[in-house]
């Protein structure tokens, strides 16, 4: 189960004291009756920035207001939520910190916690977060979203039981909550609960029918379960909405399983052509031409799989395999080796080598490998050793 596909932060900063209808304007000149009245003013022209996605300008006013009234915090948490839009995470911490030594109310307090947290994650302080989620749930013990967050945190460090447990704690709060579903389906098959993990991207669907991570994910499913056909069709949804490339790939592989050969093909192309620099679709569309024994097409793209992965082993075995149907047998040693290069232990590369030494007259080389690869655990090569190297 793939981890990215699920559900991100969420990056539900709350912007304070917006002013509904307040008239947009450029001009720094507010009118100076009343000091504080004069630096809400500027918070609220700094939000209408924020709301047309002009952050710098924004931040700009936020700061004046500051200058104003350095106890302003809506001003603290406003000019935080543009920092962090323009990934100056570092400074919008600061901002958090600075609002945190000033009188807050209950709703300032949970929701500043929370989101330092999530600015502290993107400063990839993983501690840090969990302290902030853990103080926002401290103040507020019903907060749904700091619970989610935290879960995805604990994720993060191999803490799954951890990670259901606040999954859980979000469903009783939020039992229509479809992303909360498809992330506790995520962390049970994770813990190896096939059927529990179903069932929840079942319900995540069924609350959300347009939930196209929930689709994909029981899609993994179902291929785990070898139900090509159900998997199939969670895929076609899911390339209507987000054909990506990685969606594609494992479509290919789906028609594979279905004998669905063309429709692989095409599939492997599109993806390469979305992310041409993903080694995985040159490699199974090399495995799909070399089931369609076109040898030299499967070996071309295995070569352009290297290049992009060089460190694959897999990669390599799968090229000597092709190499062997063309006879090439100096070419399919030389990419066994370079396999147990990357993996000493790769039994199957080390029976293919010892059979394609034996081949070209290297009796000893080869009973050597067939050995070693039995050492491995390679019944078939331990039948290649008691015929040929007695």
């Amino acid at each position: 189960m793939k981890k990215n596909k699920v559900y991100g932060l969420i990056l539900g900063f709350q912007i304070f004291c917006l002013v509904p209808g307040f008239s947009m304007t450029y001009s720094f000149d507010v009118p100076q009756s009343n000091v504080r009245d004069s630096a809400l003013a500027y918070v609220s022209y700094g939000i209408q920035r924020n709301n047309l996605n002009n952050f710098h300008e924004a931040i700009d006013f936020f700061t004046k207001a500051l200058e104003i009234d350095s106890g302003l915090v809506s001003a603290y948490i406003n000019r935080a939520f543009a920092k962090n839009k323009l990934m100056d995470y570092q400074s919008a911490l600061d901002d958090y910190n600075k609002a945190l030594k000033l009188e807050l109310t209950w709703e300032e307090s949970y929701e500043i916690h929370f989101n330092k947290g999530l600015t502290l994650v993107s400063l990839n302080n993983l501690k840090g977060a969990m302290a902030g989620f853990n103080n926002a749930i401290r103040i507020k013990p019903d907060y749904a979203d700091a619970y989610y967050n935290r879960s995805i945190l604990r994720g993060m460090v191999g803490d799954y039981q951890g990670e259901l447990k606040d999954i859980e704690k979000v469903i009783a709060l939020k039992p229509n909550d479809a992303n909360a579903y498809n992330s506790r389906g995520i962390v049970k098959s994770i813990m190896g609960s096939t059927q529990g993990a179903l069932d929840d991207f079942n319900k995540a669907i069924e609350l959300d029918k347009s939930s196209i991570d929930s689709y994909f994910n029981r899609a993994l499913i179902y291929c785990h379960q070898k139900k090509y056909r159900e998997a199939l069709s969670d895929f076609n949804i899911v390339v209507q909405v987000k054909a990506d490339a990685e969606v594609l790939n494992r479509r290919g592989n789906v028609k594979c399983r279905l004998k669905d050969y063309r429709g692989a093909i095409e599939d492997y192309n599109q993806s390469i052509k979305l992310r041409p620099a993903d080694y995985l679709a040159y490699l199974n569309r090399g495995q799909l031409k070399y089931e369609l024994k076109d040898y030299q097409a499967a070996i071309d793209d295995y070569s352009i799989a290297v290049q992009l992965k060089p460190d694959c082993a897999l990669i390599y075995y799968y090229r000597g395999l092709a190499r062997k149907q063309l006879n090439d047998h100096k070419g399919e040693i030389e990419d066994y080796s370079s396999a147990i290069e990357y993996r000493p232990n790769y039994e199957d590369a080390y029976k293919e080598r010892g059979i394609a030494k034996y081949e070209v007259g290297d009796k000893s080389g080869g009973c050597e490998d067939l050995n070693t690869a039995v050492k491995y655990g390679s019944d078939v090569a331990y039948s290649y050793l008691i015929e040929h190297c007695r």
